[in-house]
């Protein structure tokens, strides 16, 4: 007996689809089951059912009973493709949301800077051997961007700071805005 797919999205995973290639996935399912020409044969079936006598038409009851199974699965298709679609609209959130948590780490580096710090080594227990402390490898200072910068022997806004700290407060916005769903969802991918 064919199953359908529970789901074509991973919400552990990176893969993302638009709207057309998560239909032609699900039309894909229930081709799978019902050959197109099978399909086809129903729809026309259905078309003119109401205009056919049960008791002349051949097969009458046989192809009545495989169109309520087809209409079966095509809802079942249907419904789990509609929940794909919200799926992938969540993973798409939730990579754009992991981005922008790597992305504001990277500008507050580079607007706050960091001190230099010593690689630490990884600790286990002498027991069972479990890493206790992971190896943490050593950093290189990072001066951080001036605000200001000279021109002409005056200070002016340096333009560099200006644009990471515009891109800061877009990065920001981005996680602010984002529904607690999609910071929940970062959070277990994060952990598994």
């Amino acid at each position: 007996m064919i199953e359908f797919a529970e789901s074509h999205v991973d919400l552990m995973g990176r893969v993302t689809f638009t709207q057309a290639q998560l239909m032609r996935r699900w039309d894909r399912e229930l081709l799978r089951k019902w050959r197109q020409e099978v399909q086809d044969n129903l729809r026309d079936f259905m078309q003119i059912k109401a205009s056919l006598d049960p008791d002349t038409f051949p097969n009458f009851a046989e192809n009545e009973a495989l169109l309520s199974t087809f209409i079966a699965d095509k809802n079942l298709v249907y419904t789990r493709r509609v929940a794909d679609e919200a799926k992938n609209q969540l993973l798409i959130q939730t990579i754009a949301y992991e981005q922008a948590i790597r992305r504001k780490a990277e500008l507050e580096v580079l607007i706050s800077g960091r001190p230099a710090t010593s690689a630490i080594p990884e600790e286990r227990d002498p027991d069972t051997q479990e890493v206790i402390q992971p190896f943490v490898p050593a950093l290189e200072a990072v001066e951080p961007l001036p605000a200001t910068v000279e021109l002409d022997g005056q200070a002016v806004d340096n333009p560099e700071y200006l644009s990471v700290a515009g891109e800061l407060q877009q990065v920001d916005d981005l996680i602010a805005n984002s529904p607690q769903e999609v910071a929940e969802l970062a959070a277990s991918r994060t952990i598994a």
